[in-house]
């Protein structure tokens, strides 16, 4: 399961909503300012055995978010026959949409309802699926969880079996059968019937998840963003400035980072070569940059540098526009050509510069 992509609402937008006037100042911000409500609690994400335990797979997955959940559809967004994660954060209005990859396509079936009696999505309706002795059950229900909602579709995973007999007990009390339904089968069953019909596939790939810590792809140009220099002076740096024929390496490290240490004299090779320069963006803070400035210089590192602004003002937020500091692993290193393209990404220590 990947993160693919996280979208997010002007601060100043929320301050416009006339339900904040209802809010007590502290309250309205924290909502601005992106402070976390349950003290940087990650999401959970659990994994079925199959023998009714569970095993913790947030981590693994990258679905263990810090920032605090409000609202969760399950839905097969990429038709794929399973079921993709979208989450709506309260902090800050984002959003993430995780991409299912656990599955085997055609070992599920996926099920919908019409109803000739009450609603016609048939809400409130079970179906009961069959496969190898056992049999699972689902309600179809179109409200899920807090703040949440569920589509009218249902989603049966078959394992290893090729087959699946599916029966509807309806609202109202009455059940019927369907029979069987092979791997791989979209079916709508419609009451009185008896007879599964099946309907098209609708494929809609998801794009592949972001590099860990970035909120723009290979091939997007990246914003131009405020940095700030030792001596507190800020200036705008705007990737397409770059002298033409160039390639800029921008390297995302911190003074309590060892790998980014060690990094130094093969980045400062890396600058000394023809057609290439390099900037050193420093997360360090406070008191940090000084030492981070007395690493750089002891380790030879005679290429420019700048610290990064991750306060919640202006420049912060600039950066928030390509930048995930939750998840961003260090030393990270961008590659961006002379009109502000990202060209590569390399996370972690870069190779002996030849």
């Amino acid at each position: 399961m990947g993160l693919d992509g996280e979208v997010a609402a002007p601060a100043e937008h929320m301050h416009d909503d006339e339900n904040m006037k209802f809010q007590h100042p502290w309250v309205v911000e924290m909502f601005r300012q992106g402070f976390s409500f349950n003290g940087g609690e990650r999401s959970q994400l659990f994994l079925g055995k199959g023998n009714g335990t569970f095993v913790t797979y947030g981590g693994l997955s990258g679905a263990d978010s810090p920032l605090d959940g409000r609202g969760l559809l399950a839905v097969d967004f990429d038709d794929d026959f399973d079921l993709d994660l979208f989450a709506h954060n309260i902090q800050r209005e984002r959003h993430n949409l995780y991409r299912n990859e656990i599955n085997t396509p055609g070992h599920a079936i996926k099920v919908r309802l019409q109803a000739t009696q009450g609603s016609p999505e048939a809400v409130g309706a079970t179906v009961l699926g069959t496969r190898n002795g056992r049999t699972q059950a689902q309600v179809l229900l179109r409200g899920a969880g807090y703040a949440s909602s569920q589509v009218p579709e249902l989603v049966f995973g078959l394992g290893e079996a090729t087959e699946i007999e599916l029966r509807v007990r309806w609202p109202y009390g009455t059940e019927e059968s369907f029979g069987k339904v092979a791997a791989g089968s979209r079916v709508l069953l419609v009451q009185g019937q008896g007879k599964p019909q099946t309907f098209a596939a609708h494929p809609h790939p998801l794009p592949d998840p972001w590099p860990d810590g970035l909120r723009i792809a290979v091939g997007q140009k990246i914003p131009a963003f405020t940095l700030e220099a030792a001596d507190g002076a800020r200036t705008v740096f705007d990737p397409a400035t770059i002298p033409a024929g160039s390639v800029l390496h921008l390297n995302l490290w911190a003074s309590y980072c060892r790998p980014c240490i060690e990094e130094i004299p093969l980045l400062d090779a890396l600058h000394q070569r023809a057609g290439h320069q390099v900037l050193g963006v420093s997360l360090d803070a406070g008191s940090a940059r000084a030492r981070a400035l007395e690493l750089l210089q002891a380790r030879g590192g005679s290429y420019p540098n700048a610290f990064l602004i991750v306060e919640d003002d202006a420049a912060g937020e600039q950066v928030d526009a390509f930048l995930d500091l939750f998840r961003l692993v260090l030393p990270t290193t961008l590659e961006i050509d002379s009109d502000g393209t990202l060209l590569s990404v390399h996370q972690g220590r870069i190779a002996e510069v030849r």
